[in-house]
């Protein structure tokens, strides 16, 4: 990566941050006007939470449920387990299957791909048993491996009990654990495959259906790309919702709204107050060369320098109306002895902004170099030697 200054750098990300109105500008809190369960508006980037309302409330969350059960099948199909093209023999459990549904007969075969597309588009029960089962081999392994993921996550106001989301006993969620799982569906990019689709048939199943998309606002909401949508009796109108605009990511969680039209009302509320007041700023970008991480001495190395880059991303969510000046400094190790990996930690980086430590990052090699054998070693010594005689 290009080396870049700190004078550059602050200039760039004060310049990029400076919005309508007065700098010093302060953005009004949300104000709920609905009368519903819970409610987040969360970035993606960061996780930062920019509102939230009973964000721990215990409540049920019908189909979003499913989020989770995509998140499973999605690392099933990473790790090899499963594969797009598999076919899967439906069961008479997930054929049996009510609420929405595709309609699978018992004993057919479906492509694992179709099964994704009934779940994600038109939010299939049957299809949801029937991905479960290949997975696990029976539901109700499949939500062992549901609950231990949300324990992973840092989920701690969760618990699955079924995978689809239909009513049953012990079963609970939040709208802080429901912005967790969105973020991690998300971060599976052949998600969006299927996210956006808003209306399409399924061809290859023995009852060729229409689906349209439960989500409205993937049609009607700008940017719009996903997540989930859900209605129970006893949740109510739920939905996670998702929209990018100009390399910003929101999610907006609404819970137990009181009907489908409120829900996506808020919905798209929480997202316009993402978008009209603030920004995903990137502060680093993950192989940058900063001004004193470039050129660093190494010892008992076949070269004498090498090149420390940052180790990540560093994202920030900023106010429009807000002036922030970030820099970086670099803090590489006293003391950087051969031999070196590329990846290898040499140092780390310190992120501010406005003066206030905001993050601190790993330094890592950004090339190999090799120890040199002890004759070598002699060698460059001697030659080291002769030219500073000869200089003199």
């Amino acid at each position: 990566m290009k080396r870049i200054t700190l004078f550059i750098i602050t200039l760039i990300m004060t310049v990029s941050l400076l919005g309508r109105g007065s700098v010093n500008a302060q953005v009004e809190a949300f104000v709920l006007n609905y009368d519903v369960s819970a409610a987040m508006l969360v970035e993606y980037e960061t996780g930062e939470v920019l509102y939230s309302y009973n964000e721990t409330k215990h409540v049920p969350i019908a189909s979003i449920t499913k989020v989770m059960t995509l998140i499973l099948a999605f690392e099933a199909i990473e790790s090899g387990v499963l594969a797009y093209d598999d076919t899967v023999t439906v069961s008479a459990d997930a054929s049996a299957m009510g609420g929405s549904g595709v309609f699978l007969y018992t004993g057919e075969t479906v492509k694992v791909e179709d099964l994704f597309k009934a779940i994600i588009v038109a939010s299939a029960n049957d299809a949801c048993v029937a991905i479960a089962e290949a997975v696990a081999g029976s539901q109700s392994q499949f939500v062992v491996q549901m609950n231990n993921k949300a324990k992973a996550l840092g989920m701690t106001d969760t618990n699955f009990v079924n995978c689809t989301g239909l009513p049953d006993s012990g079963y609970y969620c939040c709208a802080r654990d429901v912005a967790i799982m969105s973020r991690e569906l998300m971060s599976h990019q052949d998600y969006f495959r299927w996210s956006s689709i808003w209306l399409d048939t399924m061809d290859n199943i023995k009852n060729k259906t229409v689906i349209t998309n439960t989500n409205k606002l993937v049609r009607f909401y700008n940017g719009c790309d996903g997540t989930k949508t859900g209605f129970t009796n006893d949740a109510m109108h739920c939905v996670t919702a998702s929209a990018k605009r100009n390399g910003t990511r929101y999610i907006a969680i609404v819970l137990g709204a009181k009907s489908s039209d409120e829900r996506f009302s808020l919905a798209k509320e929480l997202l316009n107050y993402g978008f009209a007041n603030y920004k995903a700023v990137k502060v680093v970008e993950k192989g940058t060369v900063f001004d004193g991480s470039g050129n660093l001495k190494v010892t008992m190395g076949n070269v004498d320098y090498i090149d420390g880059e940052a180790a990540a991303d560093v994202v920030r969510v900023a106010e429009l109306s807000q002036k922030v000046d970030y820099t970086v400094t670099s803090i590489p190790d006293a003391t950087i002895t051969a031999p070196v990996k590329v990846g290898d930690k040499i140092g780390y980086f310190i992120v501010y902004a406005n003066g206030e430590e905001i993050a601190r990052i790993d330094m890592l090699a950004k090339s190999d170099v090799t120890k040199l054998k002890f004759v070598d070693y002699v060698s460059a010594l001697f030659g080291r030697w002769m030219l500073a005689r000869a200089e003199k």
